[in-house]
């Protein structure tokens, strides 16, 4: 790229990168990518950030060809990045990394990534991950002495990842992305980043939209006539940090790249670090690839607290036996899930918690590698809440619905429950919640499934950034032998369970499929290799006619 007059950060290749791009995650189609480009260069943007996964690549090149010339430039004037796909991890990487140069059909890249440090399809403790990191990283240091690849570099790499390619290297990696914002601010990979003098880069800048109402980054926005989007990004440029702000609609486009005319006070900056409440990272932000580019232990969803839960979690609900639990668990995490789902009136916490302190070092994962849900039975309802949720912590050992609520608060504030929220809920008892409690619900988890969409549910959920979550998303079991499900799944070759699974993971919600049988658990996960079309995701949503299999809250006052 040739040097302008756009703020830029200085590579270790000699290369001056803007620090402002533009992300392309989520423009697909030619005319949304054409919409997207055309508003980002008319607004100064000279860095576009693409990947393998992101399907882009060959409309981006085409739409750049397109429209550089319209807008007097040239194809030195823009910045270039591309990433591996994680299919293509190891051995493939070169044939991978020439199909995105194939693909952009821009003569070279600018920038090239490994996108993320582990390989599609091999669990994250597969002790195979550092030799193909490796193997990849050698077939981009080949392609950048041959110079069409500009720069090279990697994507979500740890602390750890860093250094063992930092130590095994021929060429030190250019620039690091990861997610960065107010919540997550990455103090050990930044102190690692600027110890090897490689670039830190921001994805993400925007906590995937949650931070833009948070309460200090409307004070701060309010405070020097700024939109939370701007502050959020003017946070990462003003410490250097290059920001990938994404989004279609041209007019969001142009107010993200007016973060060069105004500055952010010392106590604004220090407000906005103090966010930071993660410690490190929750892991890869698998939003970032599509769904099926994902490994089942890959995709999650971001609570409004800051924590990560994974879309895909595996519901215990009938599993009571030590036995039984045992061998459904190291079944599951075998199969990639990450997620498990008790409750106190299902009488297997203890079992549970066992359970995963046996099988979590076989598996190694630490307690911090899985996420833990469980429910106040309504028993422990009002008075005895508080008595409820510390039996379920003890089990595990990892008056009314006010009171309960205000019980599940006290606990939250003292760090025992990291998310608190509710399941059952009517779209009345959530008003009822949100407008009396301090700590609003991380999360409401339903039935829901294609004869029961809960579209009243979801839009409360939406409007108070809570969310939702699935449960029986068979309709206890009677929906596989739907005739358009069955149809569906014929189409597309898989089982009518995972259709109707990936139908929710599909619409971002989080499910928890149940069974104790170890190879329908293996099925289950496996909801990430494929997409259903827009119809078939219309034909089974048209199946909604409210049909509950499920008991009913709605007449609990």
């Amino acid at each position: 790229m040739s040097s302008s007059s756009s703020p830029s950060v200085l590579l270790n290749t000699g290369v001056q990168m803007p620090l402002l791009g533009l992300g392309t995650y989520k423009l697909v189609g030619p005319e949304d990518v054409y919409q997207a480009v055309d508003a980002a260069l008319a607004a100064g943007y000279r860095s576009f950030d693409s990947a393998a996964v992101y399907r882009n690549e060959a409309d981006l090149g085409r739409v750049l060809k397109e429209l550089l010339p319209k807008n007097g430039l040239t194809r030195e004037d823009v910045f270039i990045t591309s990433k591996l796909g994680p299919k293509d991890q190891g051995e493939g990487a070169m044939e991978g990394a020439l199909r995105s140069l194939a693909q952009l059909d821009l003569g070279y890249i600018d920038l090239y990534l490994i996108h993320w440090p582990g390989t599609q399809g091999r669990v994250v403790t597969d002790q195979r991950n550092p030799g193909n990191r490796a193997e990849s990283w050698a077939a981009l240091e080949k392609l950048h002495a041959q110079g069409k690849l500009k720069a090279i570099g990697v994507s979500n790499y740890t602390p750890a990842h860093m250094r063992e390619l930092i130590q095994s290297c021929k060429i030190p990696p250019a620039l690091l992305q990861v997610e960065f914002h107010p919540r997550l601010c990455q103090t050990e990979l930044r102190k690692v980043c600027e110890e090897y003098e490689v670039c830190f880069q921001a994805y993400s800048s925007l906590g995937k939209g949650e931070l833009v109402t948070d309460p200090v980054v409307l004070e701060v926005s309010k405070n020097c006539e700024r939109t939370p989007a701007q502050v959020l990004l003017r946070w990462a440029v003003q410490q250097g940090v290059p920001v990938l702000p994404k989004s279609s609609n041209p007019d969001r486009i142009k107010d993200n790249a007016r973060l060069f005319d105004f500055t952010l006070s010392d106590t604004d900056m220090d407000r906005l670090s103090a966010l930071d409440f993660l410690g490190k990272p929750t892991g890869y932000r698998k939003a970032e690839l599509p769904s099926d580019q994902m490994s089942s232990s890959s995709h999650s969803v971001l609570l409004k607290t800051g924590v990560q839960m994974p879309l895909l979690g595996f519901g215990t609900y009938k599993l009571v036996s030590p036995e039984d639990v045992s061998r459904a668990v190291d079944a599951a995490l075998l199969a990639g899930y990450r997620a498990f789902d008790s409750a106190a009136i299902y009488l297997n916490e203890a079992e549970l918690g066992r359970a995963l302190k046996q099988l979590l070092p076989k598996h190694g994962l630490t307690r911090e590698d899985v996420f833990v849900t469980s429910k106040l039975g309504s028993k422990d309802q009002g008075e005895r809440a508080m008595e409820g949720a510390l039996h379920s912590l003890s089990d595990l050992d990892m008056g009314n619905r006010a009171e309960s609520w205000a019980a599940l608060e006290e606990l939250h504030a003292q760090g025992k429950l990291k998310a608190i929220g509710v399941s059952n809920y009517t779209p009345a008892h959530m008003r009822e919640l949100i407008q009396s409690c301090k700590i609003p619900p991380a999360v409401l988890q339903v039935e829901f499934h294609p004869k029961f969409c809960q579209t009243e549910l979801r839009k409360v959920c939406e409007e108070y950034g809570v969310c939702f979550q699935a449960y029986s998303s068979l309709g206890k079991g009677d929906l596989v032998t739907d005739p358009v499900v069955l149809e569906v799944a014929k189409n597309c070759e898989h089982t009518p369970a995972q259709v109707l699974l990936r139908w929710a993971v599909q619409q971002g919600v989080p499910v928890l499929p149940k069974s104790s049988n170890p190879d329908r658990i293996k099925d289950n996960a496996k909801l990430f290799d494929f997409t259903l079309s827009d119809t078939d995701m219309d034909r089974l949503s048209a199946l909604d006619c409210g049909h509950k299999f499920c008991r009913d809250a709605s007449q609990v006052v």
